[in-house]
Order: C-alpha cells, then structure tokens, then sequence
C-alpha cells in the first residue's frame, strides 16, 4: 500500500459512452453527490458510432447530466465500437487515474458476452491499469498511486454482487437525469423499461424497490452499518 497519498476526487465513474454510467448506476451517483462526494464522470468515447444521436449531441447530453449531478466530466477519446484492451490503452488509463487520483473507481464488468464489446474491453482495461497504477516503471510523468478496489457495475446476473446501493429514494430524479439522453431513451424502444427492470431486479436482492448491484474483486472493507465504499 502507498501511504499518506492524496486524493483529488472521492469518486471515478468510468463507461464505455456517455449514458452508460447514468443510466446504470445515476441512482448511486445522485446517493454519494447528496453525502458531498466530489465525483467525476469518465467516458471512454464520444458514443459517434451509435445508431442514435451523434458526438455533438451526446457530449452536450453528457455535460447536462454531470451539471444534474454537480460533477466533473472527461473524455478519454477512444474510438467508439474500437475499444481493445492493450498496455497501451492501459497506460491511458493509468494516466487519467494517477491524475483524478479517486478514492474508488466505479467501471463496467470485465466479462460480459452479451453486452456491447465496448463494455467488456473498457472493464478489462481499467481492472488491468489499476494494478499498474502503483508501479513506479510504469513511467507516465506522475507519482504512483494506489487504491485498494474497482466497484463494477453492469455485471451479468449469474455474478453474485459484493453490495447493492437501494436507489428507491432517488428514482424520481434518477427519471430526470436519464432523460436528459433523449437521443437515446427516445430512440431506443423499451429502453427505459429495461433500465428500470434491472433496478426493480436488483432491489429485490434487497428487499427494497430499486437498486443498484455492484460486484468487487476484493472483499469490502467495512461492515453492515457503514460501509466504507459508499
């Protein structure tokens, strides 16, 4: 472990495209930005290889959600449907992460087949750069940094969830930050059904409405009353 480090945001949420970060786990988000967490929205790409909308379109979406949420946005210019996992790629991500320096990253799953290859490879970087980020022959120009999990959300469901996050009280304003990608939920027929059922589905894990099921490599540190991720 590095000790004494310094951390420039609480929270790095990474996706794949604008919109996959809010409308999988916004309900999470708006949770942590009303406890004062300081959060960053990380996007792989610009989403201009959607059959919907384009990059100017989804970058002005994608500033209207982290102005909703209070938070920073970037852009880490990957191709949109090119995103491939190599030392390369993971360099670029040791670098965002070195530079945002969070407290915990939230990602998409590494290992799901049936969802957008952009998902998986975008996954399989970030859990490769964030072993990386603490040697200091990974030569970036920046200090080491280290972190002791990834957060990974949009997991399959035969994954079973480390934590699950109940969004119930937040899914009225979760509705309004999921609308402001009309390019997307206009679109896309049942799309907002979907969405909403993996909530219904993931709350039930939990007795409540909705939630939002996050899988960890590592087990938790913490306990049933004050988990130290969240």
């Amino acid at each position: 472990m590095i000790e004494n480090q310094n951390y420039n945001y609480d929270i790095m949420a990474i996706g794949a495209h604008p919109d996959d970060i809010e409308h999988t786990i916004g309900g999470t988000l708006l949770h942590l930005r009303d406890k004062g967490k300081k959060i960053v929205m990380v996007h792989m790409t610009h989403g201009e290889a959607g059959t919907y909308g384009d990059r100017e379109t989804r970058d002005n979406e994608a500033r209207a959600c982290a102005d909703y949420l209070g938070a920073d946005v970037r852009w880490l210019d990957f191709e949109d449907t090119r995103i491939t996992d190599s030392f390369e790629a993971r360099v670029r991500l040791v670098t965002a992460i070195r530079d945002i320096r969070p407290r915990l990253i939230l990602c998409q799953y590494y290992e799901y087949p049936l969802m957008h290859p952009d998902h998986e490879a975008t996954g399989q970087i970030v859990r490769g750069a964030f072993r990386l980020c603490r040697f200091k022959n990974v030569e970036t120009g920046q200090p080491v940094f280290w972190i002791p999990n990834i957060a990974y959300y949009l997991h399959p469901e035969h994954v079973k969830p480390t934590f699950v996050v109940d969004v119930t009280p937040y899914y009225d304003r979760w509705v309004e930050l999921a609308n402001l990608y009309g390019s997307q939920l206009d679109s896309i027929p049942g799309y907002k059904d979907r969405l909403t059922a993996k909530k219904r589905y993931a709350g039930g894990l939990i007795d409540t409405t909705y939630g939002e099921s996050f899988y960890c490599d590592r087990p938790v540190k913490g306990n049933a009353v004050d988990l130290t991720l969240l």
